[in-house]
This record gives C-alpha cells, sequence and structure tokens, in this order.
C-alpha cells in the first residue's frame, strides 16, 4: 500500500489535531533557528536529535511551574489541556510525532514531564497545511545564500578588493563583509583548500611629512579584504550551481571557467559506492587514520605528563596505548550516535577496535570544582584494525570521490601493500 502523501495526511486531521501539529511544528522551527542562529558560538552544538525534542507539558501546579512554550501557544489559540493526550496520540498513531515520557528537576523536585517531537513526516505533513516550503540545504562544501552573496560583491570588487570600513550610508551591496562573514569565509579552518578571502592592511593615498617629525614621512594605511585564490577557484567551480540554488543573487559567470568547473547542481549529486561507509562513519575512519600515520593519542601524551608532575613515572600500560581517539572524543568528530558502531561492526571485517583503558592507567585524581573528576570512568581508546587500514587504502579513491570535501590523507605504501578487505554488498 502506497504511503499517504503530507497533504492527505493533513486532511485526516480534526481541527483540533491541526492546531496541535502547527503549534508543535512552529516550536521545532524556533528551535532550528535558534541552533542556526548560535553556529557563530564557539564549539559545536547538541546533535538536532536531542534538540528537537520539545517540551510539551510538566505535571505540576501551574501556579508553580507555568505554562510550557507549546501550552501558551496552545491556549492563544483557545486550546486547553482537556483531551491533550487523545490528540499526541492521535499523531503519534500516523507517525507524524514521537513522544516521550521522562522527569525533569523543579523547585518542587522531580517531576513528570512528556516532550514531543516532530517526525519528517511530521515537519512534511505540517508544510503541506500551511502551505510552506522546505527551505532549501545547499550540498556539502557550497556556501548559504548570505555567504555566497558576501563572496560575490568580493569577486564584483575584483584585485582592489573593499575596504572593510565601509563609509556612512554606504549601499549594502556595496559593503565589505561583515566581522560574522570574515569569520566564516575566512577565519573558519575547516574549509578544505583554505580560505576563501584574506584581509591586509595596505597604504591609501599619497605619503605625507610628518608635523610632529619634519623629514619623516609617513603613510595612511587601511584594512582591506580580498578574494583569495581559493575563493577565486571556489567561485569559478561553483558558480553556475549557486545560480541555480540562488538565482536572485546576480553574480558574474566568467567567460574562461576552467574545464572541471561545475555545470548544474547535478554534479553535486554524487553516488556513494555500494559497501563503503556512510559520511558519519568515514569522517571517524579519517580521524582514526591520522592518529594512526602520526602514532597519536591525546592522552598517552597528556596523561604523561600528570603523571611526571606528580612524581611518577607513567605506568607502561598507558604508553602501550594504540594510537587512536579516546571515546569521549568521539562527539567533536561527528555527532553521530552509530558512528563507531558501524566501525565496530562493518561486515567484511571490523575496520575499528576498542582498547579498555584500566583505571590503574589514570593519572593521580583531579577534581573540578563540583568535586566530579576530571576524567571519565568509561574511557576507550577506539583504534583502526588492518582491516581497517586494508580497507581505506582499498577505496580511498572512492571516498573522495563521494565525499570531495574531506581532507583525507594518503595511505601509505605499507597499507596498499596488505590485500584489501572485500566489500560488502551493503552500507557500514
Amino acid at each position: 500500500m502506497p504511503r499517504p502523501q503530507p497533504a492527505d495526511l493533513w486532511a485526516e486531521l480534526n481541527p483540533r489535531q491541526q492546531i496541535y501539529l502547527t503549534v508543535i511544528y512552529y516550536a521545532d522551527q524556533n528551535a532550528e533557528a535558534n541552533q542556526k542562529g548560535g553556529a557563530y558560538d564557539w564549539g559545536q552544538g547538541p546533535p538536532a536529535s536531542e534538540w528537537r525534542w520539545q517540551t510539551f507539558s510538566v505535571k505540576a501546579p501551574k501556579e508553580v511551574a507555568g505554562r510550557t512554550a507549546i501550552q501558551y501557544a496552545l491556549a492563544q489559540k483557545n486550546e486547553h489541556d482537556q483531551g491533550a493526550g487523545s490528540s499526541l496520540a492521535a499523531l503519534r498513531r500516523r507517525e507524524l510525532i514521537e513522544v516521550m515520557d521522562d522527569w525533569v528537576q523543579t523547585m518542587l523536585g522531580m517531576v513528570p514531564r512528556v516532550r514531543v517531537k516532530l517526525t519528517t513526516l511530521g515537519r512534511a505533513t505540517a508544510r503541506a497545511g500551511l502551505g510552506h516550503t522546505a527551505p532549501k540545504s545547499p550540498p556539502r562544501g557550497l556556501l548559504s545564500e548570505w555567504l555566497w552573496s558576501n563572496l560575490v560583491r568580493l569577486y564584483r570588487a575584483g584585485p582592489d578588493g573593499m575596504p572593510t570600513d565601509s563609509p556612512h550610508g554606504t549601499p549594502p551591496e556595496e559593503r565589505a563583509p561583515s566581522d560574522k562573514a570574515r569569520f566564516f569565509l575566512e577565519r573558519d579552518q575547516r574549509r578544505p583548500g583554505g580560505s576563501l578571502i584574506m584581509s591586509k592592511r595596505v597604504p591609501v593615498g599619497e605619503p605625507y611629512e610628518s608635523h610632529m617629525y619634519p623629514g619623516v614621512m609617513n603613510q595612511r594605511t587601511e584594512y582591506r579584504v580580498y578574494l583569495s585564490e581559493a575563493g577565486q577557484a571556489h567561485y569559478e567551480q561553483h558558480v553556475r550551481c549557486y545560480a541555480e540554488l540562488w538565482p536572485d543573487i546576480d553574480a558574474p559567470v566568467p567567460e574562461n571557467l576552467p574545464e572541471e568547473a561545475h555545470r548544474s547542481l547535478d554534479d553535486h549529486k554524487v553516488r556513494k559506492p555500494r559497501g563503503l561507509l556512510t559520511r558519519a562513519p568515514f569522517l571517524l575512519l579519517v580521524a582514526l587514520v591520522r592518529n594512526d600515520i602520526n602514532d597519536r593519542l591525546w592522552i598517552r601524551k597528556e596523561w604523561t605528563m600528570y603523571w611526571k608532575n606528580f612524581g611518577s613515572e607513567p605506568p607502561e600500560g598507558l604508553l602501550a596505548l594504540p594510537a587512536g581517539i579516546t571515546t569521549n572524543q568521539i562527539r567533536s568528530i561527528t555527532r553521530s550516535t552509530t558512528a563507531a558502531a558501524k566501525l565496530l561492526e562493518f561486515r567484511s571485517g571490523s575496520l575499528a577496535a576498542e582498547k579498555e583503558i584500566h583505571h590503574w592507567l589514570y593519572p593521580p585524581r583531579r577534581l573540578w570544582s563540583d568535586g566530579s573528576s576530571i576524567w571519565p570512568d568509561d574511557l576507550k581508546v577506539l583504534h583502526i584494525t588492518e582491516a581497517g587500514r586494508a580497507h581505506y587504502a582499498a577505496n580511498l579513491e572512492a571516498y573522495r570521490a563521494a565525499y570531495d570535501d574531506v581532507e583525507a590523507p594518503d595511505a601509505p605504501e605499507a597499507w596498499t601493500a596488505a590485500p584489501p578487505a572485500e566489500a560488502a554488498p551493503s552500507d557500514g
């Protein structure tokens, strides 16, 4: 039986259920906007599997706990708590939302709480009913509409660039990128190929003699921002892709584009070969490969210093730990909760293994101000296996084609000499 279309599912809901789905949808969209708005903050935020959960109700007196944002929005639409359970159950049966019952700490102590999360189908159904369209998401490696508009302005400015400080009254389309835009285009080191723009101080006007020190010539300078070589290459490579993605931005197309320049967004639709890892596990595998090549394990270096600072030699078992990544660092590499399991359980042979870190290898206890230990008690080392090295070496070019924005290091020659592990017919 074909799955119902979002518009048909919306039509099946009664008015009360439509209101509930609408309110939950707007709560979901507000949470997404808040996450995107915090992208300038340092560090990584929580994964969507966490922040998409919205508190529906707290089972405590409203005089003390008040109303949740969803309850307040429902009250604004003259919908009250009576019958909330049946409305949520109806949405849940249709797989439009997920519902979770848990506990939360309040001034009254631990009290029951109900949380809801919109499913992908629920989001599509709400959009169909409200006449909303899903926002465009650029393919990996391409810029957002806002950043692309900044890059276009710099391309139009040519080799002279633009002054970082625009005079008062300068039209927005003639202003240099803001500090925030320059952070993502210039100082964000995660972009393969290097920064797309560069800033430097340059002389302005004619030299003049100092009034305070006769005979000494001064020169006025200003900061200007320019398109870098990497930015020029990115522009020429993807200008026709951006024309499809953001048609409202008037970006000139150079007459002589490089032969490898993309012709359309279709050039970004690289199909992952069967039997290879999906993106998140591959990112983790690349991190393991890099540490294995460099014989690097963070705790081996840091904990050795701790031991020596306390006047003791580090245990031999600590120094013998394999190169790799401690399990508490995985989240900083990929926010996937299953990436490590994909490597450990790869069908053609485990690409990684875990090494237990015994408690006697831990450095002398150090505590935070609240009395808790700095070091987690369940640390393990995730490290690459021989099968993982062979798989990486044998499939590196296919991975680079599938994930061309990931800087994957070359495999050592010794790895290519090993017989490759046979790829499984399904994803890892």
